[in-house]
C-alpha cells in the first residue's frame, strides 16, 4: 500500500465517520421554527411597498423589487372574514411572488388577491378566514381597516 492510498483511506473513513455522526445527531438537532398560520402578521404587510414609481407610473401599492403594482377591484371593500365567497366570484390565487414572499399559511388555505386586499380563503367552503388591507400604512392600520369594513359590510347587509 503506497502512502498516498493510505492517506485517501484514512481521509475516506474520517469523512464517512463524520457523516455518521450527524446521522446520529440529526435528531437531536432543533429543527426550523416554521409554524403555518390561518391569519395575516405583520411579516406579510411588510412585503409591500407603498407610493412608489414603477416604469414610469405611480405605484399605490405592490412588491417594488419585483415589479409588482397592484390594481385595484371594485370588490375589494366587501371582501371579510368569515363571508362565504360567492361562486360566481372568481377566487383566484394572489401572484406566486407575493405568495413565495409571504409567511407559510396553513395548507388548506389558498391566498387570494382583490385590489388592494388579500384574503386566505379555504376553497372548499370559500370560507374567507382573514382579510389584509393593503391601503393602510401600517399593520395596525391595516388591522382597523379591516373590523371597520367588516361592520359596514354588517351594516349593508342588515339593511338589506
Amino acid at each position: 500500500m503506497t502512502p498516498e492510498m493510505i492517506v485517501s483511506a484514512c481521509v475516506s473513513a474520517g469523512a464517512a465517520s463524520i457523516a455518521g455522526l450527524a446521522v446520529i445527531l440529526q435528531p437531536a438537532l432543533p429543527g426550523p421554527d416554521v409554524k403555518a398560520v390561518d391569519y395575516f402578521q405583520e411579516a406579510d404587510y411588510t412585503i409591500f411597498d407603498h407610493d412608489f414609481d414603477l416604469k414610469g407610473r405611480n405605484c399605490e401599492v405592490g412588491i417594488q423589487k419585483k415589479g409588482i403594482c397592484l390594481a385595484d377591484s371594485p370588490v375589494e371593500d366587501r371582501i371579510v372574514p368569515g363571508m362565504i365567497l360567492p361562486t360566481q366570484m372568481p377566487a383566484t390565487s394572489a401572484e406566486f411572488a407575493i405568495i413565495l414572499e409571504a409567511p407559510l399559511k396553513k395548507a388548506e388555505l389558498q391566498t387570494v388577491r382583490f385590489g388592494h386586499r388579500l384574503a386566505l380563503l379555504n376553497p372548499e367552503t370559500r370560507e374567507v378566514v382573514d382579510v389584509m388591507d393593503l391601503d393602510a400604512r401600517s399593520f395596525a392600520e391595516a388591522q382597523d381597516l379591516n373590523r371597520e369594513k367588516a361592520d359596514i359590510v354588517d351594516a349593508d347587509d342588515q339593511t338589506t
